[in-house]
C-alpha cells in the first residue's frame, strides 16, 4: 500500500519542484525533510529504497532539489557535522519525542553516544542544559543534529539491586517506590539548577547505578519550563504510576493516575529555589 502513496507523493512534489516560485523554495525543502523524517521513523525495506533511488534517475533536477533526503537507511546513515565524519546505526527504541534516534558507530570521541535529528527547540535547548550535549549542528541536507553523551545508568532490570528482590512482588514495589522518589529528587534538582523539567519519568528515561543509589534523567523530548514550582509530591506519584505500570512487578497492580506531571504550566519563566544547602544526594549526570 505504501508504495503507490509514495508514487503520488513524489510525483505531487516533483509538479511543485517544476512550477512553485523562489520564495517557496524553502518550504519545499522541509518538506522533502519531513517526509524523510517520517520514512526514518517508521522503517523502510530494501524494495522500499530500491524505488526511491529509481525516483532518482527518473526525476534527476528533484535529487538536486533535496532527493538526498529520501536516501534513507533503515539502519545506518553517514553524516558530516561540523567536520566529524560519522556512521550512525539506528536505536531500536525510539522514544516518545519526534525525534530519530541513532547511536554513534565511528571509533572516537563519540563513538557509543546517541545522536538525534529532527530535533526541536526545547529538546536542544534543554539538553544543552542538562549538559548532556556533546556536539550540536547541521549536517550537508542541513537536517539539524545533536550529539548526547551516552548515560553511565542502566534500565531498572539490569541492576542487582532488582534482580534480588524481582522474585517478590512485595519488595518489588517497595524498591519502584524508592525508585520514583529518587527520580523526583533528580528531576527536581536538574529543574532547580536549569529550569527544565524533563516530565516524561519512565523506566526508558530513568536510569540507575548497580545499587540504585544514584538516579540518571536522559531524553528531553518532552521536557518543560514551568511557570511555577513543580510538586516533587505529583512527580513522585506520576513516577511511580509509571514505574508500576511497567509489569515489573506483576502482582502488584499499579495506583490510579496521579496528577498531571510536574503539576505546572509550561513554557513560562520561573522563579526556583536556589539548589545550595540541599542536604538531597543526587547526581546531576546525564
Amino acid at each position: 500500500m505504501h508504495f503507490p502513496l509514495f508514487l503520488f507523493l513524489l510525483s505531487c512534489l516533483t509538479l511543485f519542484a517544476y512550477c512553485a516560485p523562489t520564495p517557496f523554495q524553502a518550504e519545499f525543502d522541509l518538506a522533502l525533510r519531513e517526509l524523510s523524517d517520517l520514512v526514518q521513523r517508521s522503517g523502510v525495506d530494501d524494495e522500499f529504497l530500491s524505488l526511491t533511488r529509481r525516483a532518482d534517475r527518473t526525476f534527476p533536477c528533484l535529487a538536486r532539489r533535496g532527493m538526498d533526503y529520501l536516501h534513507v537507511h533503515s539502519d545506518q546513515v553517514m553524516i558530516n557535522l561540523r567536520g566529524h565524519q560519522l556512521t550512525l546505526q539506528k536505536f531500536a527504541n525510539q522514544g516518545n519525542s519526534h525525534s530519530v534516534v541513532y547511536t554513534v558507530a565511528t571509533p572516537g570521541s563519540f563513538h557509543g553516544d546517541f545522536a538525534k535529528t529532527n530535533v526541536a527547540e526545547s529538546e536542544l535547548a534543554a539538553t544543552t542544559a542538562a549538559g548532556a550535549v556533546q556536539l550540536a549542528g547541521y549536517d550537508s541536507s542541513h537536517r539539524r543534529w545533536m550529539i548526547v553523551r551516552r548515560s553511565p545508568g542502566m534500565h531498572i532490570t539490569q541492576t542487582s539491586t532488582f534482580r534480588r528482590v524481582a522474585h517478590d512482588p512485595a519488595q518489588c514495589d517497595v524498591l519502584l517506590r524508592r525508585a520514583a522518589k529518587l527520580a523526583a529528587a533528580t528531576m527536581m534538582s536538574y529543574w532547580q539548577h536549569t529550569g527544565w523539567l524533563q516530565n516524561d519519568p519512565n523506566l526508558q528515561n530513568v536510569l540507575f547505578d548497580d545499587h540504585m543509589t544514584v538516579a540518571y534523567v536522559i531524553d528531553w523530548g518532552q521536557a518543560i519550563r514551568p511557570h511555577s514550582q513543580p510538586s516533587e509530591a505529583q512527580i513522585e506519584a506520576q513516577a511511580y504510576h509509571m514505574f508500576s505500570s511497567s509489569g515489573f512487578c506483576r502482582s502488584v497492580a499499579p495506583p490510579p493516575m496521579g496528577p498531571p506531571r510536574g503539576g505546572a504550566t509550561a513554557h513560562g519563566s520561573s522563579t526556583r529555589p536556589s539548589a545550595k544547602g540541599s542536604s538531597r544526594r543526587v547526581m546531576m549526570q546525564f
